[in-house]
Order: structure tokens, then sequence, then C-alpha cells
């Protein structure tokens, strides 16, 4: 198997490690890294532990590479390994941190057919969505500083406004797209650089 292109890497079907192809594997890292690392906050609130257990189900895939069904689509087999990952380092935690079962209890559960992992393409049509419905200043100005890497002064010029509103437009723009896409921050984080 040769590494993927785009295309190849949209259709489940084809992601075969057990030729040993590690610059395949890579790209379906890549692929699928930050969808998971969402996917996991239901179960994980930190993101460094969750990032691990993460890395953990990508070292287990590449290890029995040979003796996966490659006919299941890999997003399956992902989602379930990161949940049972999830799971297992919540019962772990509940053996040694939770005393009381009230606290047991507020582990979170989650039914199997509700389980959806969104993709990098299906997030950013989620983000660029958010980004339209904005206001046209808090829009422009949070394109041009964050996407075009434009300075404040810049935008303030070409807006025909102060510096400080500027930053007004820009600060309501991030309020407002970390609270209509919530759990899809971390993705952002990583495409947009939404944080400081």
């Amino acid at each position: 198997m040769t590494s993927l292109d785009t295309k190849q890497i949209q259709a489940e079907h084809l992601w075969d490690f057990s030729l040993n192809d590690e610059v395949a594997f890579r790209k379906m890292f890549e692929y699928y890294y930050a969808s998971l690392c969402i996917y996991a906050k239901r179960y994980v609130q930190e993101l460094e532990i969750r990032e691990d257990l993460i890395q953990d189900v990508f070292c287990s895939l590449w290890i029995n590479r040979k003796r996966i069904d490659y006919s299941v689509p890999i997003s399956n087999y992902l989602m379930t390994s990161v949940k049972n990952h999830c799971l297992n380092y919540l019962r772990k935690v509940a053996k040694q941190g939770f005393n009381d079962a009230a606290d047991i209890e507020k582990l979170p559960v989650y039914a199997e057919e509700s389980d959806h992992l969104f993709l990098l393409h299906e997030l950013e049509e989620l983000f660029n969505r958010a980004l339209a419905s904005l206001r046209k200043e808090y829009r422009i100005a949070f394109e041009m500083s964050r996407m075009e890497d434009k300075s404040t002064t810049e935008i303030a010029e070409t807006l025909g406004v102060s510096v400080r509103t500027v930053e007004r437009y820009r600060n309501k723009a991030i309020e407002i797209l970390r609270t209509e896409l919530k759990d899809y921050v971390l993705l952002l984080t990583v495409i947009y650089s939404l944080t400081h």
C-alpha cells in the first residue's frame, strides 16, 4: 500500500496498515487526532489525560495492525477504542478516588447510538457557519486578525475605526464562537488559534 492522498483519506476502507505503511499511519493519526480528542471529552474532561489516552489508542492500533479487520470503518474502530480507554480510565479513577456511590454515578454514560465522530472537514464547516453568522464587523476583525495575521492597527485603518474598537470586535467574535461551538473549541484552537 502506498501513502494516501486526500480522496483516499476520505474512503475509510482504504486504511490498511498491515503492510507497515508508516506514512499512511501518520496521515491517519493527523486526520483523526483532534476529532478523537473532542469525542473523548464526553468521558474525560482533562485535556492532557485525553491526549494520553488517544495516543495509547494509536499505539495499540499500530501494534495490533496485522490483526485488525480492515473491512470495518477505521472511525468505528477508533471511537470504540477511545471510548473503552476512557471508560477504563474512569473505572480506575473511581476505584482509587471515589468512595461515595453518588460520586461514581456522576461519571458520564452515553448511548452507543448517539456516538458520532466529527471529522476535520465537518468541524471546519461548523466553524465556517458560526463565523458567517457573526455581525459583519466582528467577522471581519476576527478574519483579518486570526486568518490574515493583520495587526490591530492595520485592521483599524482598513475599517476606519479605533484600535480599541477593533479589539472589542475581535474579542466579541471569539467569545461568540467559543459559546456557539462549545465542545469543538479544541479543534478550532488547533486550526485557527482561537486562544491567546
